[in-house]
């Protein structure tokens, strides 16, 4: 058996003393709770909080660990959260401040994705600590940057000293937008009780433990986000914006989903394990990794973020339609998918956030102006080299050059068609901006995109008896130039230059 290095054991008894002491403050069960672990790093802590809470989510800016029951791993920036606003229960900064080049946008991201009443665990280093927590070096945190370097090439610890701590006056003016419940003196007093090192055997008095707080080597806090509804501290709100009723939110109806929408046959029979082309093809495309970032934009019933969780990535579907909503929410849960109703045109969630985006199905119920925000808004999330997948139907093409063509043979076979192609669908008051391949296209470019458009049918003509008139319908919507007008599938993937 292998016996488990300093490092891991050290962190082992840091997940132990997080979890006593938000046993402490939130009582002992925490099964219905969601927590965020900031700064990861290898995973300890995450897979050990993930026994206790109802699931944990780890982040680092290298993150490189493997899932592990109710726990899911993903690389991320703590200044760039990847959830919206006021989403999480619990977060868990241990450690994490004095390595951030800007511990004020740290702050920031936390006080937005904290629901009103969530808690932060809070633990970092004391510059006025005598030894330094790093580098165990005697005064090091004291010096100026210049001679701090100096110290650390003497010493041979290396060259630069690239550690951040601030002062107990500095990091409650950082944090002066939560309530503060500083656990440093109980821990001095009791520390067998909170899980302690068990080296550490000496009870400090809790008066002198109180008196002497800002000379600890290092803060133990429990942060809270108030329930007030204030502005914030940042200049950012932080209250629950009211969702403003339209007409729109209400015209997809569960009917909608359930009969017309592409695919609705499979998901009433597998609950979204089955797909249609529509939407595996994308999902082929995209090549979802365990850890990415994955948003799907208008996620309809939500088989993309099905498949997207069940392959390891963090996954977001938003959807502007109660009706979706509550279809998606309806699938097999999973601690790496959430649901969440939102606008396209102003995404709540911070810029360079997600690896990949769907827009599956979406753009042709957009308005043009509409359209364009929401581009813009996909490309603000992306990250740099970040993708958007696009499938849109009608091709325009279809409707103005082959369908004609389609109604004249169908009429020979004596078969009448409605002179409007869209006429023959119920809710086609729905699409309000049909594309065709340089439309897309040049709404893609205008908002920075760099894009790959291309015709792929998604259809297999079974309901076409005749199988020669099936064999033929293929061919014209595969084989260039004919797909261009019979085609009726347009393809995009647009890359954040």
């Amino acid at each position: 058996m292998t016996r488990p290095n300093d490092s891991q054991l050290n962190r082992e008894r840091k997940a132990a003393k997080i979890l006593a002491i938000m046993r402490d403050f939130l009582g002992a069960d925490l099964s219905d709770i969601s927590c965020l672990d900031i700064g990861c790093r290898e995973g300890i802590i995450t897979k050990a909080l993930a026994e206790h809470f109802r699931f944990v989510i780890g982040i680092d800016i290298t993150a490189s660990s493997s899932p592990k029951g109710s726990s899911i791993f993903a690389q991320a920036d703590g200044k760039q959260l990847p959830f919206p606003n006021n989403h999480l229960d619990v977060i868990i900064c241990a450690q994490v401040y004095e390595h951030a080049d800007s511990p004020t946008a740290l702050i920031r991201e936390i006080h937005r994705v904290l629901k009103p009443g969530g808690a932060v665990f809070f633990s970092g280093p004391n510059r006025w600590a005598v030894i330094e927590e790093h580098y165990h070096l005697p005064f090091l945190s004291w010096l100026p940057r210049s001679f701090a370097n100096l110290y650390m090439r003497l010493a041979r610890r290396g060259g630069i000293y690239d550690v951040r701590p601030l002062s107990y006056r500095q990091l409650r003016q950082l944090w002066r937008g939560f309530e503060i419940h500083d656990y440093t003196p109980e821990l001095l007093h009791n520390p067998s009780r909170f899980a302690v090192d068990e080296r550490v055997r000496v009870k400090i008095p809790r008066r002198l433990a109180r008196l002497f707080r800002a000379l600890v080597p290092n803060f133990n806090w429990i942060l809270v986000k108030p329930l007030t509804l204030c502005p914030s501290p940042w200049g950012r709100g932080v209250g629950v914006r009211a969702n403003t009723a339209q007409p729109l939110q209400t015209a997809y109806t569960q009917e909608y989903y359930l009969t017309e929408c592409d695919g609705h046959a499979e998901f009433t029979d597998t609950h979204g394990t089955a797909l249609p082309k529509r939407l595996s093809r994308p999902l082929e495309i995209a090549d979802i990794q365990p850890g990415q970032s994955i948003l799907d934009i208008g996620c309809g019933r939500g088989e993309i973020a099905l498949h997207c969780a069940q392959s390891g990535a963090l996954v977001w579907g938003l959807d502007y339609a109660a009706a979706a909503l509550r279809l998606a929410r309806s699938l097999p849960s999973s601690p790496n998918m959430a649901f969440q109703q939102a606008n396209a045109c102003k995404l709540p969630f911070p810029a360079h956030s997600f690896d990949t985006i769907f827009m599956l199905d979406v753009v042709e119920h957009l308005r043009p102006d509409a359209l364009h925000a929401a581009l813009n808004e996909a490309w603000r999330a992306l990250k740099p080299g970040g993708r958007l997948i696009i499938h849109t139907m009608p091709n325009l093409w279809y409707y103005r050059c082959g369908y004609p063509l389609f109604r004249a043979v169908q009429r020979l076979r004596g078969q009448n068609l409605p002179k409007e192609p869209g006429s023959r669908w119920g809710f086609a008051h729905l699409h309000v901006n049909e594309q065709d391949p340089l439309k897309l296209r040049k709404a893609l470019l205008l908002s920075q995109f760099q894009p790959k458009i291309w015709l792929e049918s998604t259809q297999n003509f079974q309901h076409e008896s005749n199988h020669l008139v099936r064999a033929v319908m293929r061919g014209l919507t595969r084989i260039p130039p004919f797909k261009w007008i019979f085609c009726n599938d347009i393809f995009a993937v647009g890359t954040k230059r």
